[in-house]
């Protein structure tokens, strides 16, 4: 059996905690330079703000609603988490954290439901943040159960979607495309198939969802009828990382855009080494508006592949600026720009060669990242001092700075 643990409308949810004036309001979270909104609390959903819906486009519905706008606040969204997951652990010592607000449990066959509800109240009461709870055979189905909680306030949180006739019921209402593991490529295929329910995936014939599509199709229905089969993959294991923004104004000189990529490289090289992994291929990425008039729109992308497996920002450096330069046009106002890290692989798996004998993790980083995390400004001069965008609605640091530390009256 498995349970997932989902915190509701998570980064919205830890803006309110510090707060409790902003509970019941339309909340909004705004992604790096407040470009688009990455979450919302539910009177935010129920005035129909969309995820990812630009700013300036629903910025007065949001205004005449008195909304609240945060600006994204990643320190204060990850301490909370690790609030929130220490509370799993400590009540479930296998818990799997699948992403910054999901958890899974693998737990033996059992009654479930009064543990869940009575942990999802600690979790409220000690972190001051909303979880919803699946309890099911397998994880897709832990997640469908997950879901139906959140939407359905009469089951308070948790949906126990352990015995067959809760599974049969949940599967006949779900549509397909909601089905954990279908994307918006597969959910039309699955239609023009016959296949609009998650029913209707658990029902088919396992020779032609494996004909239609793969072993990929052939696994959710066996999850969607309750044999688990992705137990023994890695949950959530890194193919890559990214790490873009948008401008808040539009960027035309070379040496800014040079500047804030070195800025990302250096962040994505930290968060590879934390992972502890090492990269094979570089690309970086850079476009301007798309709501720009359509003669100045412009988008390119370029790779490169690297000598060797490594994980030296000063490496990434080197390529990602050489790549920089035949993508740069001048005259266009740049509002994006990012670099991929792909080819990825366990640097404990990377070994020296006859070209490269001295593969491996580059100790310099290693100390670079020990300052870094001991709480010193420290990083390379090619960064520049300022950046072109900025967060106009940042909450305060509550769990990170004493002087914003919150006063209770």
């Amino acid at each position: 059996m498995f349970l997932l643990f989902d915190c509701n409308n998570f980064f919205a949810s830890c803006e309110q905690v510090f707060r409790p004036d902003w509970r019941r309001r339309p909340l909004v979270v705004l992604s790096n330079n407040d470009g688009c909104v990455i979450s919302r609390s539910a009177e935010a959903k129920a005035m129909g703000i969309a995820m990812g819906e630009p700013y300036f486009k629903c910025k007065e519905r949001l205004a005449a609603a008195s909304a609240v706008v945060c600006s994204a606040n990643f320190a204060l969204y990850s301490d909370l988490s690790d609030r929130v997951m220490r509370v799993l652990e400590e009540f479930l010592p296998d818990m799997q954290q699948y992403s910054i607000d999901e958890a899974f449990s693998e737990v033996a066959e059992g009654e479930w439901e009064p543990f869940c509800r009575a942990l999802r109240k600690k979790i409220r009461r000690w972190t001051g943040i909303t979880v919803s709870v699946g309890i099911a055979p397998t994880r897709t189905l832990c997640k469908l159960a997950n879901e139906t909680a959140k939407h359905h306030p009469e089951m308070l949180g948790v949906c126990d979607a352990s015995s067959p006739a809760m599974r049969e019921e949940l599967l006949r209402s779900t549509p397909v495309d909601d089905v954990w593991g279908v994307g918006r490529k597969l959910g039309p295929r699955m239609h023009a198939a016959g296949i609009h329910t998650a029913a209707g995936l658990s029902t088919a014939s396992l020779t032609r969802l494996r004909k239609l599509f793969g072993v990929h199709g052939e696994r959710l229905s066996l999850e969607l009828q309750g044999i688990p089969c992705v137990d023994a993959e890695p949950v959530g294991t890194r193919t890559q990382v990214m790490v873009s923004r948008s401008l808040r104004e539009g960027v035309t000189e070379f040496a800014v855009l040079r500047e804030t990529l070195c800025r990302f490289v250096e962040k994505a090289g930290r968060i590879l080494r934390a992972e502890g992994l090492m990269a094979a291929s570089l690309f970086v990425v850079l476009r301007t508006s798309h709501f720009k008039d359509t003669t100045q729109m412009y988008a390119a992308h370029q790779g490169a592949r690297l000598p060797t497996y490594s994980d030296d920002t000063r490496v990434f450096t080197r390529y990602a600026t050489a790549l920089l330069e035949p993508l740069y046009r001048p005259g266009f106002e740049y509002k994006k720009i990012g670099v991929l890290l792909a080819d990825l692989s366990d640097a404990a798996a990377v070994h020296p060669t006859f070209e490269h004998p001295n593969i491996g993790p580059d100790k310099l980083m290693k100390v670079i990242d020990t300052l870094q995390k001991s709480g010193h400004n420290i990083h390379f001069a090619n960064q520049g001092e300022q950046t072109p965008w900025h967060k106009e609605f940042l909450s305060p640091c509550y769990t990170t700075s004493w002087a914003d530390l919150p006063e209770a009256h």
